[in-house]
């Protein structure tokens, strides 16, 4: 039996207590052809204590039970971040290497079919990523971010603490972020 059954048990043992009293007090109060106001005053006042404490306890179980249920919600939603995640966290180093080829490709070799094939690849990859609610972002000229960037090394420039490169960008999935961009930033003069 856990506990919220035990609870339960509880209130209508003590529920079932009450109406046996207040049953005898007016049993008797009717057979004597007189009403004692003492008794009934007492079997009053305890009755409003008790229907104010089963309210109360009423009203903490409610709320277990809602908080419950957020927990559940949240830590499914958590699930399916970290498995989805899990995923994803392995197909973006191939896209990485995709866009690295399509942006490193040279002018004369752009005309082949197979660098439009790649090119092709990497945009339909980006398309299904965008599909399943994972966004990239650019970081180049922004500032630092340590909830979004991973600094691998400073160069010297002006404005301090922007952007300068990036290695990897960043992406985000259902508002989480999914892999922090790898950057390098302007650290002044």
């Amino acid at each position: 039996m856990t506990k919220h059954d035990k609870d339960i048990q509880e209130e209508k043992d003590l529920f079932e207590e009450m109406q046996e009293e207040v049953e005898e007090i007016e049993e008797q109060d009717w057979d004597s052809g007189e009403i004692n106001e003492g008794r009934l005053e007492e079997a009053v006042t305890w009755e409003d204590s008790e229907v104010a404490r089963l309210k109360d306890a009423l009203a903490r179980q409610q709320a277990d039970y809602d908080n419950f249920k957020k927990r559940v919600e949240r830590d499914k939603s958590d699930m399916m971040f970290f498995l989805k995640s899990d995923i994803l966290k392995k197909i973006l180093p191939r896209i990485d290497d995709l866009e690295r080829i399509v942006k490193n490709t040279p002018e004369d070799m752009r005309s082949w079919v197979l660098y439009e094939w790649v090119v092709t690849l990497e945009k339909t990859l980006r398309k299904d990523l965008e599909s399943m609610w994972v966004k990239a972002f650019e970081s180049i000229w922004h500032e630092v971010d340590a909830d979004k960037h991973d600094v691998m090394t400073t160069v010297p420039g002006k404005p301090e603490w922007i952007i300068a490169d990036e290695f990897e960008k960043w992406y985000m999935l259902d508002g989480r972020v999914l892999r922090h961009a790898k950057v390098v930033v302007w650290a002044g003069e």
